[in-house]
């Protein structure tokens, strides 16, 4: 297998856009369509093609609940008075809406599954159906991969094959799968997508991960049946760690500014006040959960924001080995027998016979190591100044 393509599935997860769920709902779409409806592939060359029609009705039933509870997909959509929402929103909305005293999205289901959609919301339905069409080719499907392969339409391609669909002929058509498949074109990847896809698909989308099959197992094994697979999986998620605790850290360098007179930024160089001092994850929390000395090191208050959860990277740390070693040497100092087992256990592994400079020399070259990890292997976006 082609490890450039999982490699390149780490990156797109990671990297392209974040400010919609779009890429999230087209991967988990494709996914499922190749899992469930493999008898309508076709194969072309080296590529294989489906209908776009399953990846509509698909994102309809992903998006219908998280619309229904007001759960927010786009960023900044909640924002009091934000023109910022998904493109398919208000249709989606008013189907919803219509559904909502007559059963919800299961009524709904059986009723466009079935071809018994009412009459009054088969024009909604169909202008939906349209929308999420063009939002899908548009926007996801045209822009995933961008990140890493540097050109549109990198993964998936939109083939133009669908049909026109009149409003003279709404009360005619019969609206179901069947129509969706037949009327809203195809879409097509590679070959070696598709076996990545068939293989690894169901850890992909989660239901087949270690960490899904071990709570379903334990849900299972309550006799009372009061335990759901989704608390199993709150509590199987619960970290020991999960707070930012950088006290000490800070302590340790308002000290030193009050002692110096100033210090200055570990990634701009940029001198730093009492005002405008924070202490940075060097490899971010959200990422690393870790707070040890080593990984908190004092940054520029606006550097730090825009630096936010991102890597630094090999180059910058390379460039800025001599100020990470300088303010290690500080702590090191003051809390030595903590620093030395955080650094020893948690970064350069457990060879104690370093002396103080070999100590930073080393780390220095496992913090590289580090990032290199997480944005070559893991996907996670690289950040310089």
């Amino acid at each position: 297998m082609n490890i450039e393509i999982i490699k390149s599935l780490n990156f797109i997860i990671e990297r392209d856009s974040k400010d919609t769920t779009y890429k999230f709902a087209l991967l988990r779409s494709v996914i499922e369509t190749v899992q469930y409806f493999d008898h309508l592939k076709k194969e072309e060359d080296n590529m294989v093609i489906f209908p776009l029609g399953l990846l509509i009705e698909k994102w309809i039933l992903y998006y219908y609940p998280l619309i229904e509870n007001k759960i927010p997909q786009k960023h900044g959509e909640n924002k009091s008075g934000s023109s910022k929402t998904l493109a398919f929103k208000p249709y989606l909305e008013k189907l919803v809406s219509f559904y909502k005293d007559k059963g919800g999205i299961s009524v709904f289901y059986s009723d466009y599954k079935n071809g018994n959609l009412p009459e009054e919301i088969r024009f909604i339905f169909l202008e939906l159906v349209k929308k999420l069409k063009s939002t899908i080719t548009n926007m996801p499907m045209k822009y995933l991969g961008k990140s890493y392969y540097q050109k549109e339409y990198s993964i998936f391609n939109f083939n133009k094959d669908s049909n026109t669909i009149r409003k003279s002929d709404i009360g005619k058509i019969k609206i179901d799968r069947e129509f969706l498949i037949k009327n809203f074109g195809t879409f097509s990847f590679s070959k070696e997508l598709y076996v990545v896809f068939i293989y690894f698909g169901s850890f992909l989308n989660g239901t087949e991960s270690i960490i899904y099959k071990w709570a379903e197992f334990s849900a299972k094994m309550d006799e009372s049946k009061s335990i759901s697979v989704e608390k199993v999986l709150e509590k199987l998620l619960t970290s020991p760690e999960n707070e930012r605790n950088v006290e000490l850290s800070k302590k340790i360098y308002r000290r030193l500014l009050n002692k110096n007179g100033k210090i200055v930024c570990v990634w701009s160089k940029k001198p730093i006040t009492e005002k405008t001092l924070n202490i940075d994850h060097v490899l971010p929390f959200s990422i690393w959960q870790n707070n040890d000395l080593w990984n908190l090191l004092p940054a520029h208050k606006e550097i730090n924001q825009n630096k936010k959860d991102k890597i630094p990277s090999p180059e910058l740390i390379k460039n800025r080995s001599e100020l990470i070693s300088y303010y290690w040497r500080i702590v090191f100092s003051v809390c030595k027998d903590r620093f030395e087992k955080e650094i020893y256990t948690n970064l350069i592994g457990l060879n104690k016979n370093l002396s103080r400079n070999q100590l930073f020399t080393r780390g220095i070259i496992s913090l590289t190591d580090k990032v290199k990890y997480l944005i070559d292997v893991r996907g996670y976006e690289p950040w310089n100044i």
